[in-house]
């Protein structure tokens, strides 16, 4: 078998010699040769090509005194060593493609290496959807929601209070460099009476000015120091759409109930009562030590995607994940790597409670115990096959 072997590769090596440049060396029509002799010989190419494994990896044992000796002597050319390694690569690659049309023929043929997994569509007979962990635990689960109540108008007081914030804090933003956070706190008698008078238990303030990335790699490496929010992001997706730019929302450091919050609103109010200047804000930057959600946008040609993600540890029991009026569900199981996602499709309906529907994409990550979600904001341009390769792209 030895020698049968060493003979293939001499023929092998004297047709690229034939042949001149190894490099323009076109072995499609050897290839589909042997494919279709292999599949015709399927019976006798098992045990050729178990020797011819066994040989392959013999041949590049730590201890083989050949491969020791080569690393003593003297390189060889270039060309030549182009010449054997292209002649080695052609071997191994109609042995793997031969072994591959054995395991496949069954199948129905060969599939075109690299091709899009497939989404196997589940729709659910009673209306409820649920993912698992590995160790069967339900971890998220639908719920649908009536959302019968009346939309709340905006009241003047919530006008009000709603203009005064955002005057406040446009001028802590202004004193911000982007990627920078701030905690403030304003002394102003109406704005005290309106966060009062609205039930708002908020009296401490944060404020944050979002970089913006153009470079894919700088936004990834942002990620990951900011807390390793995503870092799966895909840099382009599975229909050719390539990252344009990205941003993040920094997550208040602390609620209102915690007690590092007691502590700076005390602060600022000793601050405040101490000063003697009349000034109505103060602020204190402060370290952002944790991301709420990112928004990525990825392009193709003039066409653009924008999309929101967030995620959340899980806690143990289930996250409910509401379905709206006119909604619909499904779950969505990726064929390429077992995993699973809900998939929310924005409502058609029209009116008041338009504005809280939108497309969503929710799935559990066993390795980081997070459950995650994405969704296309209210504009909800994108069609179903679009959400599918966002799926495939995102969900690994």
């Amino acid at each position: 078998m030895v020698g049968q072997r060493s003979c293939v590769e001499e023929k092998m090596i004297k047709k690229m010699d034939a042949l001149g440049n190894c490099d323009e060396l076109d072995v499609r029509a050897a290839v589909m040769k042997r494919v279709r002799a292999i599949y015709d010989q399927q019976k006798t190419m098992d045990g050729e090509m178990t020797n011819l494994r066994g040989e392959l990896e013999s041949f590049g044992e730590p201890g083989d005194p050949v491969m020791q000796m080569q690393e003593k002597t003297i390189p060889l050319p270039s060309k030549f060593r182009k010449r054997i390694f292209s002649g080695v690569s052609a071997a191994i690659l109609l042995g793997m493609i031969g072994f591959g049309a054995l395991q496949l023929s069954g199948l129905g043929g060969l599939t075109e290496h690299g091709s899009q997994s497939t989404i196997d569509i589940i729709k659910p007979s009673d209306g409820s959807i649920t993912l698992v962990n590995s160790r069967g635990r339900v971890v998220v689960q639908t719920v649908h929601t009536n959302n019968s109540k009346p939309v709340a108008t905006a009241s003047p007081a919530i006008e009000k209070y709603q203009t005064l914030l955002a005057t406040y804090n446009e001028q802590v933003l202004a004193r911000l460099n982007p990627g920078e956070m701030a905690a403030y706190y304003v002394i102003d008698t109406e704005f005290t009476k309106l966060v009062k008078g609205l039930g708002y238990g908020n009296q401490l303030q944060f404020a944050f000015n979002p970089p913006v990335y153009s470079k894919y790699q700088d936004f990834v490496n942002e990620l990951k120091v900011a807390g390793d929010f995503w870092p799966e992001l895909p840099s382009i997706l599975d229909d050719g759409y390539e990252f344009e730019q990205a941003t993040f929302k920094a997550a208040s450091p602390y609620g209102s109930i915690d007690t590092e919050y007691k502590e700076v609103l005390e602060q600022f109010q000793k601050k405040a009562k101490d000063d003697k200047t009349g000034q109505k804000l103060f602020m204190e930057k402060i370290a952002v030590n944790a991301i709420e959600s990112a928004e990525v946008s990825y392009h193709k040609e003039d066409q653009t995607i924008e999309l929101s993600l967030s995620q959340s540890v899980y806690m143990g029991g289930i996250t409910q994940v509401s379905i709206l009026e006119g909604q619909t569900a499904e779950k969505w199981s990726m064929t390429g790597n077992g995993k699973e996602a809900v998939f929310i499709a924005a409502s058609t309906e029209q009116g008041a409670q338009a504005w809280t529907s939108q497309n969503r994409l929710y799935w559990y990550d066993e390795a980081s115990q997070t459950i995650r979600s994405l969704n296309d904001g209210l504009n909800n341009i994108l069609t179903r096959e679009q959400w599918q390769a966002i799926a495939n792209s995102f969900i690994r």
